[in-house]
């Protein structure tokens, strides 16, 4: 009851106030955006998304640069009226080396509402049904999820899923925003983010922006689910800051952290813990003055520009270490931490639109875990990370071009990982680390190790731009080359209506 009169006290506030509205969509509908983020030369931070008007307006970003898809009433040019469109999710896709076909479909509505410039309303609701075909059930930690969705597979991998999300944002002054609304969330500059990424499904979340200086500061208040503990649903929370500063107008310097905790514990009923509420704390001290043992991270991210189109980029997660354990190089168990290395390219050879990306990705074993799946990194058995979620390396490649309301890319990933085969190796952060094998002689990679390589192509059309739907036709190919050799093959074709990243390439 506490939590229903809190988010209705809440709505009503942002409803009285003023704000702004969001840039959703993927990576290739946001390319133009992003690229005027990281070449502006005004204090503009691209690593917090989805992005919001003020940051574009600072970027001297024109909604023009969007494509415009085939319909000028879903065109993102400003309008104070309310915005009504059709989402479609329909999917045919052959499995060639399996000869299976499988559909999948989904209907809906999305609404958006911005009175003026300050305040704004969003929301979409989907009814998905489809079956799962065996590429997506290959992909490692199946745990029956249809992916980036709230919801579940039967015993016949049939799905029929209601999935609704929405935002309400709101400008407080000219340096804070505050947001309200049930979706996703990305920091970082990468295709992969190990501090938090959309690849998990949608989540409740209470969002305050601060941009002052050269500083952006966001703390966010999330509400997550776990089905892996018991079937049963069981509620758990965090608590995350994400200070950026550009020191220069070249080289930005990120920190991050966050805690995780269970709403009901073995001794009481906890629900949001108000200690977890100062924004502008560190929540090891917290979490020892109550006494707790809860989940938290702290991470780092860099950027830095150079030759005004190229990008090089960086993220370091730490979950748990010692540095005498760290020096000593025995493979203790607890030194959990993960790094990622990039470097992109923005309109090369001076052609708009021409992108390009390489990155590397390795997390230690364990790292995300704890006690229990209610207190580790994940939301409804899915990661709020790396897809892999632990004890992997991977190396990609993205190249992707837009012109008009035509797109391309292709992706390729060399993915090695240790799979917990029989025992805990620490691959699977729904597992407890409790049950790990050993005290040391960990390394990245260890237990069953997996080798395979991903491959994927899209070409696409944009239809209907503020909705982000497209034509579209695909191919995925997956080579499996240890423990055993397996080829997957996957062909798609169909409309489709993306708010985040659709990720099969894992």
């Amino acid at each position: 009851m506490l939590r229903f009169k809190l988010n209705i006290v809440l709505l009503f506030a942002v409803l009285s106030i003023n704000g702004q509205h969001y840039y959703y969509g993927d990576n290739l509908r946001l390319f133009p955006l992003e690229s005027a983020l990281v070449r502006s030369e005004n204090n503009t931070h691209s690593m917090v998304k989805p992005f919001n008007f003020r940051a574009a307006e600072k970027a001297g970003f024109s909604d023009s640069l969007l494509q415009a898809g085939l319909w000028s009433y879903a065109a993102d040019t400003s309008s104070n009226k309310l915005v009504l469109l059709p989402v479609l999710n329909f999917n045919f896709q052959r499995a060639p080396l399996d000869d299976q076909n499988f559909l999948s479909s989904g209907i809906g509505a999305q609404c958006e509402y911005n009175p003026n410039a300050k305040i704004s309303f969003f929301s979409r609701y989907s009814y998905y049904f489809g079956e799962l075909s065996n590429f997506y059930l290959s992909r490692t930690h199946n745990r029956k999820t249809v992916m980036g969705v709230s919801g579940f597979a039967d015993s016949n991998n049939l799905y029929k899923i209601h999935d609704f999300e929405f935002n309400f944002s709101a400008a407080l002054t000219d340096y804070f925003i505050l947001s309200i609304g049930r979706g996703k969330n990305f920091w970082g500059d990468g295709y992969r983010s190990l501090l938090l990424s959309d690849f998990a499904s949608s989540y409740p979340y209470l969002k305050i922006e601060s941009e002052f200086w050269n500083v952006k500061y966001v703390n966010l208040y999330s509400m997550h689910s776990d089905f892996y503990f018991s079937e049963q649903k069981n509620t758990k929370f965090s608590s995350s800051h994400l200070l950026s500063w550009n020191i220069t107008k070249a080289i930005n310097l990120s920190v991050f952290e966050s805690v995780v905790w269970a709403a009901k514990d073995s001794l009481n009923q906890r629900n949001f813990d108000v200690n977890y509420l100062n924004p502008v704390i560190f929540f090891r001290p917290v979490e020892y003055s109550i006494g707790s043992a809860d989940n938290s991270f702290l991470g780092a991210s860099i950027k830095g520009r150079f030759f005004k189109n190229h990008v090089i980029y960086g993220q370091l997660i730490l979950d748990e270490f010692l540095l005498s354990e760290l020096r000593a190089n025995d493979g203790w168990w607890a030194n959990k931490y993960g790094v990622q290395l990039g470097y992109k390219n923005f309109n090369i050879f001076g052609l708009k639109g021409l992108g390009f990306q390489l990155e590397y990705n390795e997390v230690r074993p364990f790292t995300y875990s704890h006690v229990s799946s209610l207190q580790n990194y994940g939301h409804h058995n899915q990661s709020l990370a790396h897809p892999l979620e632990s004890n992997f390396k991977e190396a990609l490649m993205r190249a992707s071009y837009l012109r008009n309301n035509f797109s391309f890319e292709i992706r390729y990933a060399y993915q090695q990982y240790g799979a917990s085969t029989y025992g805990n190796y620490g691959g699977d952060m729904f597992s407890s680390y409790t049950t790990r094998l050993s005290e040391y002689n960990h390394f990245t990679t260890q237990g069953e190790l997996n080798k395979r390589h991903n491959l994927g192509a899209q070409l696409a059309y944009m239809l209907i731009a503020k909705a982000n739907t497209s034509l579209f036709c695909n191919f995925f190919f997956t080579k499996q080359i240890s423990p055993v050799k397996e080829d997957h093959l996957l062909f798609c074709l169909g409309i489709k209506s993306n708010l985040w990243n659709q990720y099969l390439d894992y």
